[in-house]
């Protein structure tokens, strides 16, 4: 048994129907990769999901991507899918929006246009359009750093002209509607529904660590940072246990469902 594995002990042992699973999608269930379309999740991670789902009073893949990106990626019956940081999801096989989300759409796409125009000849800085968000990738550039130093100010302006709100991720800054809601509101509303008395929650990045917040005061939680050299230092300090990759997370998974 691995120390992860011996870790989610607690949550392995709470009573199935009150307990759930919220984990991200990229960096806990793929490997972070330089262009995002060609993220692919473990091996094996949406058999694993399934049959979690089948255990579990809920298992959830809350991400900074599309409800619909995500539903091409996690194939696994039951599992609930939440794109935009809690702003989607995918219900009966149709994108549910947020009412907050939905209202800013217009300014999104506004700052977008102004975006586009910004950044074009910005070498190694990648717009990408969510519907109801934006980002700006820079791992593709070159010198990340150096890039994200110059494009964050454009960024911000641009945002702040619009009334929205930028948040910073890894290699990323995302663009979305103030008040729209993270995805610790996303979890914690979940939590709420189902009356859950045990959560596990893994993430990687710093969105992730308003999720791991939803479970603070739950009697049985588990939290999985999944560590790099980019992980935010609040999220690895605040987990109960620190995993070093997708692999280890979904395997670790595996024997949850095992047993």
């Amino acid at each position: 048994m691995s120390e992860l594995e011996a870790a989610l002990k607690p949550f392995a042992d709470a009573e199935a129907d009150r307990a759930g699973i919220f984990t991200d999608f990229d960096g806990c269930l793929a490997p972070i990769v330089p262009d995002p379309e060609d993220a692919r999740a473990v091996r094996g991670a949406s058999t694993t999901l399934a049959r979690l789902a089948r255990r579990y009073r809920v298992v959830a893949v809350v991400s900074g991507r599309t409800a619909a990106d995500l539903s091409r990626r996690v194939r696994a019956a039951g599992v609930r899918l939440i794109g935009l940081h809690g702003m989607e999801e995918i219900r009966d096989g149709v994108v549910v929006t947020s009412p907050r989300g939905e209202s800013a759409r217009k300014e999104i796409e506004r700052a977008g246009a102004r975006l586009e125009e910004s950044l074009r000849g910005v070498r190694g800085a990648i717009l990408e359009r969510k519907g109801l968000a934006l980002a700006v990738h820079f791992r593709r550039a070159s010198d990340p750093e150096a890039v994200e130093r110059l494009v964050a100010p454009i960024v911000r302006v641009i945002a702040a002209d619009a009334g929205l709100e930028v948040m910073s991720g890894r290699r990323i800054l995302e663009v979305r509607p103030p008040g729209a809601g993270d995805k610790g509101d996303a979890v914690r509303a979940i939590v709420t529904m189902y009356g859950l008395r045990a959560a596990l929650v893994c993430g990687d990045d710093v969105g992730d660590i308003a999720a791991f917040s939803a479970v603070e005061d739950l009697p049985v939680r588990v939290r999985i940072a999944v560590a790099s050299d980019e992980s935010p230092a609040e999220l690895v300090e605040r987990a109960e246990v620190v995993a070093g990759s997708p692999h280890e997370v979904v395997k670790a998974f595996r024997s949850l469902a095992r047993t």
